[in-house]
């Protein structure tokens, strides 16, 4: 899960109502599961009657609106694309990175909201214990009881070293990735330097290097080697961030064109059909060709950055947008996107477990706003707080670093 940063303006701006807009599918995807007609159909699509609940929740194009770890990937595809940016300008044309400074702003910037989101995990759990049963549907009976013992504690705020989801707060799974990405950072950055060449042919050059990332994906998924599903999306984001002049170009030149339009409208569309495709081909596919098809959400996550960042180059540059409301809406999901994915699981649960079983509807009305609040009040006191305290530290070390070279 990618941070928050500020908005800005023109297409990376875009990128932060991306993220506003994945974090909210994660909370949809988590409410919808509070139903246990559409749990059901997610543990399984034998016997999900056409037209139903479930059917529509997982076996249609409207499953892209609860895709919520397949949204996970977009925010790995992200992270990759902004965390390389400036050590990758550092390299190639300015002062040397300092990785000190970084790591130690990085990990803060990680650790902090974590522990304090797992704290108010607990505090829910407490107030609200996990005792719904089979009642709830097959998603609630799974979160029962969970381990809320010292060495479950340290395990799932320490993200480095997890070997199994988290019980207390599950969403923490996808930060043991962001954190072992952060700490790479530095073969990443060299991983995007090295895609820029040879510098002839780009366009065909960057798609070789988006198969052979999406190759090695599948080969993941088939064999479940959970490095190369998962560390892959944040190569795909850094492979944008390295050719971004060359894809802003190409962009460019294609909204030129009425047949540009229409390829840039067609890739649009293609990379929600192929972060879903897993669960349209589900009834169809067995075996091996499940985890290709699963794989494939890898790829819809790239595309779906890709079009974001780059298509169509009118709409942000020339003054296009008409609804400024949605803007800042989305922009303001941007902002509390990271608390919001942290915090909101707990009290979706709870709220659930609280309504009861066949009063979903209940728990899913207060636990929404709820969770936008509580997201904003932690974005507020916590994550913010983090990043500030995170660079000092970070700049602290740096200079110290630098005494202790400059003596020697």
């Amino acid at each position: 899960m990618t941070e928050a940063a500020a908005p800005v303006r023109g297409r990376l701006g875009r990128l932060d109502a991306l993220r506003g807009v994945a974090a909210l599918v994660v909370l949809a995807h988590h409410v919808s599961m509070t139903v246990p007609e559409i749990a059901a159909a997610y543990e399984s699509s034998v016997g999900v009657t056409l037209f139903s609940a479930g059917w529509w929740a997982t076996l249609s194009p409207l499953k892209v609106l609860l895709a919520g770890p397949e949204f996970v990937l977009v925010f790995f595809v992200l992270s990759g694309f902004v965390l390389v940016r400036s050590p990758l300008a550092a390299r190639e044309s300015g002062p040397r990175y300092d990785w000190g400074a970084y790591y130690v702003r990085r990990v803060i910037r990680l650790t902090v909201p974590v522990v304090v989101s797992v704290g108010l995990a607990v505090i829910w759990i407490v107030l609200v214990p996990r005792t719904v049963g089979a009642a709830g549907g097959p998603w609630l009976a799974r979160q029962d009881t969970p381990d809320l013992g010292l060495g479950n504690l340290l395990r799932e705020v320490s993200i480095i070293g997890e070997t199994r989801r988290p019980d207390i707060n599950p969403p923490l799974w996808s930060l043991v990735w962001e954190m072992w990405f952060s700490l790479l950072l530095p073969m990443f950055v060299a991983l995007a330097a090295f895609t820029r060449k040879p510098a002839s042919s780009p366009i065909r050059r960057i798609v070789l290097w988006v198969a052979v990332l999406c190759a090695l994906t599948s080969i993941g998924y088939v064999t479940t080697t959970q490095p190369l599903m998962y560390l892959p999306p944040f190569a795909l984001g850094a492979l944008l961030a390295a050719n971004y002049d060359e894809l802003k170009g190409c962009s460019d030149r294609l909204v030129e064109s009425a047949n540009g339009r229409i390829l840039g409208c067609t890739l649009t569309a293609l990379g929600p059909s192929l972060l879903v495709a897993y669960w349209m081909l589900r009834p169809l596919a067995s075996g091996v060709w499940n985890d290709v098809t699963l794989s494939l959400r890898v790829t819809g996550a790239f595309m779906i950055v890709a079009t974001v960042a780059f298509w169509p180059a009118s709409v942000s540059e020339r003054g296009r947008v008409r609804a400024p409301r949605t803007r800042r809406a989305l922009d303001w999901l941007g902002s509390i996107s990271f608390s919001l994915y942290l915090a909101h699981f707990p009290m979706v649960v709870a709220l659930a477990v609280l309504a009861g079983p066949g009063r979903w509807w209940l728990g899913a009305l207060v636990s929404v706003p709820l969770s936008l609040v509580v997201a904003q009040l932690m974005t507020r006191f916590v994550e913010q707080p983090a990043q500030v305290h995170g660079t000092r530290a970070g700049a602290s070390v740096s200079e110290r670093m630098s005494r202790l070279a400059n003596r020697q």
